[in-house]
């Protein structure tokens, strides 16, 4: 029998739809909590609209950053006894630190962050 090569092969650590949710979920608190704190009205439908674009756009971010981190970190987690808990507890890690360093970025964004979202609903 020919030796087949099997090296054309590699592992993927997917990030599940309830992390996205839940990234979604938090970046909808954190903007509406900032915008009531800057005195501007609860979003109505069109305004949520803004919030939620938001929302999605810094949740993919963190994800984008975590599966970056992650590619890097699993050749070490294959060798631990549990090769998912090890991602998992890297994913969170990951995530943890990205949400904090976006959310910043995104209150110090002049062009596309919080004071133009702010402006933008303050005026419809």
């Amino acid at each position: 029998m020919t030796a087949i090569d099997c090296t054309d092969c590699y592992l993927a650590i997917e990030i599940g739809d309830g992390v996205r949710r839940a990234l979604v979920q938090h970046f909808n608190r954190f903007i509406a909590d900032r915008l009531a704190a800057h005195g501007v009205a609860a979003p109505d439908e069109r305004r949520r609209e803004h919030v939620d674009r938001d929302a999605w756009r810094l949740a993919t971010m963190v994800l984008d950053e975590a599966e970056n981190e992650l590619v890097g970190a699993l050749d070490e987690e294959l060798l631990k006894a549990d090769p998912q808990k090890g991602a998992q507890e890297i994913l969170a890690a990951v995530i943890d630190a990205s949400v904090i360093a976006i959310e910043q970025d995104y209150l110090d964004d002049a062009r596309g962050g919080f004071e133009p979202l702010a402006a933008r609903i303050a005026q419809t």
